[in-house]
This record gives structure tokens, C-alpha cells and sequence, in this order.
């Protein structure tokens, strides 16, 4: 009768949660975000590359998947959290998104928070004082230790959350580069909504027990818990002019899967020796901020990729639902020849189009360098729309200005329209 009660007690868990309104709120801030997206697609090039509807259910579908798996691992590891240390990591996430958007991943409170308890129990004298003797007493009662184990957890399967989706939800811009040349860049930016479901510690009394001997590792101690369902928002931003989307997801995913193995081994191995858990702290805040400048760096060294080519038309994007689409035109690649006439810039993709009424014939150069033949189709009214966009010229002047915005103002941030490609 008991294992009854808790199994129904779990049945309307699962129900409750699509009943909690921040699920909702967090899918109309997928959705919107989206949405503005796509908006300042449309402003730079009078088109739209992305789908918010599609790109939103995309991430409802992959975030469910990815919420499921973080669910599993944190209870097969022994992750079980304190209700009141989810709601200071909330505060904290919240609070250092104010200084830098990317500040509200939870890497950076867990590392915060771990940071603040280490001075609390310095200091216990600090909560007798009035004002700020509550906060301080819960920072002194925090457990960090399965906080930074589920920040782990989370980042290994942000890992693979980017890595499935492979630049799939980024979009092409318009930048200044190092020289002031204008050149093309693509802003990876995507959400996933992960709902999870985490052992809560509780009073004796609720679910009790253990999966397996020394289960939970990384809560030692606790013996009597409870499941609780958080709908969480796991996502990534940033931006490159050096490779196409898919290459730096693969480079993002990458280096968030080391950071995630490392930071675990860190957490793992505090169990034994607690002094660790600081430096798993200290890795989780500056290592994850490490991952962003040496990303920034990496773009530095290299040389922009989508810029004019002497060899052809580069590709900057393609526009869903065109020819270019259909016949498998990808970024990066560079359009040598049209219907057998060589081609160097936009401006010769028109009249080359136009020399065959009935059909394109295309060569197009890949990236490992070897030469495709593509063909297709020309339907009355349409044969002069190929469906890309190109690099940025001498001729651009329109451009995302990345020095005085930042991700959250470059997507509101209003532009002419510009209406480039074939």
C-alpha cells in the first residue's frame, strides 16, 4: 500500500507540473525569443532563415529528452538537494544575470553559492545579526556539494543538447570585423526547456531507503527525501565569423563536455576529501567563464570564413523552402560556375540564372574543397530567385554593431531592411 501511495503521489507530480505556470512562462520566453530572431532576420535580409513555431518545438521536444536524462543520472549518482539551496540558487542566478546575461546559467551561482557557504561557516557569528542573519544561516545550512554534481550533470547533457542540434537554430549576421571590414558571422543561440525531476532532502517521514550501497553519493547523509519536478531552461549562446554553425557546435560541445567531466571529478572526488569542494566551486564559476573567453580568443587567431571568395559566390545562408534548399547548397560553400558561366559576385548571379529559361545547372565548390554539380528546376515567375544569401561585400553597409550590444539588445535592436542574395 505504501509503494501505491508514492507511485500515485509521483502520477500527479507529473500531472501537477504542466499545471505550474513557469512552465508556460518559460515556453512563451522560448517562443519570443524566437520570435525576435526571426524578426531581425527579416530586417537584415527581408527573409526568413528560421522558424520561431518549428525552432520552439524543436526545443520542447530536445529539452524533454535532455530533462529526462539529467533526471535519470542525478538519482542513479545520488544527487539529492535541499528545497531551500534550489530557491538560493534561483536568487543568485537571477541577481548576476542583472550584471551579464549569460551569468544566469546556474554554473555560476552553484560556484557562487559555494563560495558564499565556505565564508559563512568562517564567519557564524554574522547570523545573529539582524537583517541579514536569516540569509546568512541558510548559506551556513547550504550543501553545495550535489548543487555543483547536478551543474555537472546539466552541462554534460548541454553538451549533447548542442551537439544533436548542431547550429541548426543559428542565424547569419552582418559584423564589423578586426580591420573594420564588414564580415558575415552567425549567432548560435538556442533554449531547451528541461523539466527535471530531483530528490528533494525532506523530514523523516516521506520516501526512504536507497537505490544502491551508498546511495546518494553525493548527498551523504540523507536519508529521507521526496521528488520534486522543476521546470528549468538549459541553453548556450554564442557567436562565430571563423567556422560555419555546425563545426563551432561541435567545437561548444566539446569543450562543455570536459568542463562538465572535469567539474564532476571535482564534486566527486569533495566526497572524500572536503576541502575540494571549494576548488570544485571556484571551477565551476571561473572554468565555466573561461570556456567563454577562450572561445573569444579562438575567434581572434583565426581568419573570418564568410567572407568574399576569388574563386566564386560564397554562401552566406539558405533560405528554407527555396532551390537552393532542395538541391543541397549548404553556408560556407562557394558557387563557381551557373548554367556554365563563371561567377565571382551577386551581381553575376542573376543574368547567369536567366541564361537558362527551363533549368539551373550549378557547380558548387564544398568545403573539403571538391566540386559538386547540382541542378534544378526553373518554374515561370521564379527564375530569378535562388534562395540564398551571400557574403558581405565592399557594397554592405548595414551591420550589427556586436561593441555596443549585447544578446539580449542585438535581437531588439532595430535595423533598415536589406535585401541580399539571388
Amino acid at each position: 500500500m505504501a509503494i501505491q501511495a508514492d507511485l500515485l503521489s509521483i502520477a500527479f507530480g507529473f500531472a501537477a507540473f504542466f499545471l505550474n505556470p513557469l512552465f508556460y512562462v518559460f515556453l512563451i520566453f522560448i517562443y519570443l525569443h524566437y520570435r525576435r530572431q526571426m524578426n531581425l532576420e527579416r530586417q537584415l535580409f527581408a527573409a526568413r532563415i528560421q522558424s520561431p513555431l518549428l525552432s520552439t518545438i524543436r526545443s520542447v521536444g530536445m529539452g524533454l529528452v535532455g530533462g529526462l536524462l539529467i533526471s535519470v543520472l542525478a538519482a542513479g549518482l545520488g544527487v539529492v538537494v535541499q528545497a531551500q539551496d534550489l530557491w538560493i540558487l534561483w536568487g543568485l542566478a537571477l541577481i548576476m544575470a542583472l550584471i551579464r546575461l549569460r551569468f544566469l546559467c546556474f554554473a555560476y551561482a552553484a560556484g557562487l553559492l559555494t563560495i558564499l557557504h565556505a565564508i559563512a561557516q568562517v564567519f557564524p557569528g554574522v547570523s545573529d545579526v539582524a537583517g541579514i542573519g536569516t540569509v546568512w544561516e541558510m548559506l551556513r545550512q547550504a550543501k553545495a556539494l550535489p548543487l555543483l554534481a547536478l551543474v555537472a550533470i546539466m552541462h554534460l547533457l548541454e553538451a549533447l543538447l548542442v551537439r544533436w542540434n548542431g547550429g541548426r537554430d543559428a542565424s547569419p549576421l552582418f559584423v564589423e570585423g578586426q580591420r573594420g571590414r564588414i564580415v558575415g558571422a552567425y549567432l548560435l543561440h538556442s533554449f531547451w526547456l528541461t523539466p527535471l525531476v530531483l530528490f528533494v532532502q525532506m523530514e523523516p517521514g516521506a520516501l526512504s531507503g536507497a537505490l544502491y550501497p551508498g546511495w546518494p553519493f553525493f548527498s551523504p547523509g540523507a536519508a529521507s527525501f521526496a521528488l520534486m519536478l522543476l521546470p528549468t531552461v538549459t541553453g548556450f549562446s554564442d557567436m562565430t565569423q571563423t567556422m560555419t554553425p555546425r563545426k563551432k557546435a561541435e567545437q561548444i560541445a566539446k569543450q562543455l563536455a570536459i568542463y562538465a567531466v572535469v567539474l564532476l571529478a571535482l564534486t566527486a572526488l569533495a566526497v572524500w576529501f572536503w576541502p575540494l569542494l571549494f576548488v570544485a566551486g571556484l571551477y565551476a564559476l571561473f572554468g565555466h567563464e573561461g570556456l567563454f573567453f577562450r572561445s573569444q580568443a579562438q575567434e581572434r587567431k583565426r581568419s573570418p570564413y564568410f567572407i568574399q571568395s576569388s574563386r566564386g559566390v560564397k554562401v552566406m545562408g539558405v533560405i528554407p523552402g527555396t532551390r537552393a534548399e532542395e538541391i543541397g547548397i549548404a553556408p560556407g560553400e562557394i558557387i563557381v560556375k551557373v548554367n556554365g558561366i563563371p561567377v565571382r559576385n551577386k551581381e553575376d548571379l542573376y543574368p547567369a540564372l536567366q541564361a537558362n529559361s527551363a533549368f539551373c545547372k550549378m557547380e558548387v565548390l564544398t568545403h573539403d574543397g571538391e566540386l559538386k554539380f547540382v541542378q534544378c528546376a526553373v518554374y515561370a515567375g521564379n527564375h530569378h530567385q535562388l534562395g540564398i544569401i551571400v557574403v558581405p561585400d565592399s557594397s554592405t553597409r548595414v551591420f550589427v554593431d556586436l561593441k555596443r550590444a549585447s544578446v539580449v539588445q542585438l535581437i531588439k535592436q532595430k535595423l533598415e531592411k536589406l535585401n541580399i542574395g539571388a
